[in-house]
C-alpha cells in the first residue's frame, strides 16, 4: 500500500503539507521538520499503547511520552532517540514492560527508522 504526502511551498513562503485530503500549514506551526519527526514518534507510540491498553482492558491515565533526540556530533542526523514513557495505572511490572514492548514494536514510525527504507528522488516535469 502506498501513501502520498504532498508538501508545497506557496507564494507567501509557507510550506503546506497534505495527505489524504487533510493538511496544514507546516510553517505556521513554528516547528522544524525534525521536531515533527520526534512528535510523530511519540504520537505513534502513544496511539499504539492506547490501542493495546484498550484491547487488554488496562486502565492507563495521564499518559506522557517524551521523545528525546540526541544530535550526532558531526553528521546532520540524530545519533540516538529515547522514548520516555510515564502513566498512572494499577499494572504490575510485567504488564508495564509488555505495554512498552508493544508500543515500540507496533509503531510504524519508529519501525521505519529502525529499518530505514530506500529513499529515492525523482524530478518530475509538469
Amino acid at each position: 500500500m502506498e501513501k502520498v504526502a504532498t508538501v508545497t511551498l506557496n507564494k507567501e513562503g509557507h510550506f503546506y503539507g497534505e495527505l489524504g485530503g487533510k493538511g496544514f500549514d507546516l510553517t505556521a506551526t513554528g516547528l522544524r521538520a525534525v521536531d515533527l519527526m520526534l512528535i510523530s514518534i511519540g504520537y505513534c507510540f502513544g496511539l499504539t499503547v492506547e490501542s493495546y491498553a484498550n484491547h487488554k482492558g488496562y486502565k492507563i491515565e495521564d499518559l506522557k511520552i517524551d521523545v528525546v533526540g540526541k544530535k550526532h556530533e558531526k553528521e546532520n542526523r540524530y545519533s540516538e532517540i529515547t522514548i520516555k514513557v510515564s502513566f498512572k495505572s494499577d499494572l504490575d511490572e510485567k504488564q508495564i514492560q509488555r505495554v512498552m514492548e508493544i508500543g515500540k514494536r507496533g509503531c510504524t514510525v519508529s519501525n521505519t527508522m529502525l529499518k530505514p527504507p530506500a529513499i529515492k528522488t525523482e524530478f518530475i516535469t509538469e
